[in-house]
């Protein structure tokens, strides 16, 4: 308990208003009502991690109605855990269960009613060994954009700061020959312009 009150108050106090709080390696069997009142004080929270804190159950929970980010990699849950964030996350966006034991795509159908659902992580988790794993969860969730870093097509999908972060590099490299073409080209269009001063 004091590690998990010294992780929030350490992440608190470097933000003005607390939108996310990311815990790790504390050991939470079950929320009990005074660690659900850690997080329920933060009702700006948009984002909550829980890695490696040996999870079995969401029993306890905290009702944080604003969450649009949850992940708890690496931990132990099973589908009653998808039911219970199903029914209470309704605003969640991006949601990561990679290494947990889910066992069946059957687990995720409560994950359907999510209508703004658009990133699922699903990594390491018995069901991703079913057959046609990736075109099912695509079917059932509709929202659905990204399962396990990979589109619809199973095209892996990168982050946005790595794409603007190649773009900025090609533009940079080309920028100093394309310099030279640029002006061709603008010198092309000035001669009608010369032609209406006549």
């Amino acid at each position: 308990m004091e590690q998990l009150k010294k992780q929030i108050q350490e992440q608190a106090e470097e933000q003005d208003i607390v939108e996310d709080l990311n815990i790790e390696g504390v050991k939470i069997t079950k929320f009990t009502e005074e660690m659900a009142a850690l997080f329920t004080q933060h009702q700006q929270l948009l984002g909550l991690a829980f890695e490696k804190c040996g999870l079995t159950t969401l029993e306890g929970f905290p009702k944080l109605k604003k969450l649009q980010n949850l992940e708890f990699p690496n931990n132990s849950l099973t589908g009653t855990a998808i039911k219970f964030i199903a029914d209470n996350f309704k605003e969640l966006n991006n949601l990561n269960l990679s290494q947990n034991n889910i066992k069946s795509v059957d687990d995720l159908k409560p994950l359907a009613t999510l209508t703004k659902l658009e990133s699922l992580e699903l990594i390491d988790n018995p069901l991703t060994k079913e057959a046609g794993y990736h075109k099912k969860v695509f079917q059932l969730i509709p929202s659905l954009k990204v399962l396990d870093n990979k589109n619809e097509k199973g095209e892996e999908v990168l982050d946005d700061e790595g794409d603007e972060d190649i773009d900025d590099d090609e533009f940079d490299e080309d920028d100093s020959y394309d310099e030279s073409e640029d002006d061709e080209e603008s010198e092309e269009p000035v001669k009608p312009i010369k032609k209406t001063k006549k």
